[in-house]
């Protein structure tokens, strides 16, 4: 199960992106959530465009994921023409841009894209923050607030529509850890080790992440 406090589950629309972008577990969509692109939804907000090469998990720093984050806004306000708030995507003055921003998904992760749309049909996407003092050979407990492990998940469908099934996120909750295997400047290579139960299976297993160029 997933959460900070109870579990977040809703049904379809975009959830409030500016939490996950800055480490954080988030709450269920209201009418100041910024609207997703058209034609996208899901867990995590949706992205819009094409993505590039797909792997398992990638491995982004803070500012190339801001990067990211600004061209999502700059395209909700091209396609919508709304204006959306571009606080989030400029961090905190505690966030530190060189931070490692680990993410991981059964339906695969591009450095292209961010937020990426999850479909509905038992899916997941897991991020995980490496502070600077974490990048390195290491098992980290994934209940260590500086990791912000945090999750997203999508049902079975409720109907053909593409957007009709059961979203969720937040913090993952559950005994675990994060296990840095090797890391250089081209991958990272980690396990992670949860019992956390999500619709879509358990995130459990080992990772290569190739470094964002």
């Amino acid at each position: 199960m997933l959460t900070a406090c109870d579990p977040a589950f809703w049904d379809g629309g975009s959830v409030d992106i500016s939490d996950v972008f800055n480490g954080g577990a988030h709450d269920p969509p209201d009418s100041n959530d910024p609207p997703g692109p058209p034609g996208t939804g899901g867990a995590g907000g949706g992205g819009g465009g094409d993505s590039g090469p797909l792997s398992a998990a990638v491995a982004m720093t803070r500012a190339q994921r801001e990067a990211l984050m600004q061209a999502y806004y700059d395209q909700i306000m091209n396609e919508t023409g709304s204006v959306v708030s571009t606080a989030a995507a400029g961090g905190q003055p505690d966030q530190d841009p060189n931070d490692l921003m680990l993410h991981i998904s059964d339906m695969g992760e591009s450095c292209d894209l961010y937020p990426r749309a999850l479909p509905c049909g038992e899916h997941w996407q897991l991020r995980l923050v490496l502070p600077i003092a974490y990048q390195q050979v290491g098992v980290y407990d994934l209940d260590d607030f500086s990791l912000h492990a945090t999750v997203f998940e999508t049902g079975a469908p409720y109907s053909p529509a593409p957007d009709d099934c059961p979203k969720g996120g937040g913090t993952l909750f559950g005994s675990g850890t994060l296990e840095i295997l090797a890391i250089d400047s081209a991958e990272v290579r980690f396990r992670v080790t949860t019992d956390a139960a999500l619709m879509g299976g358990n995130p459990s297993g080992e990772y290569t992440a190739p470094r964002c160029p």
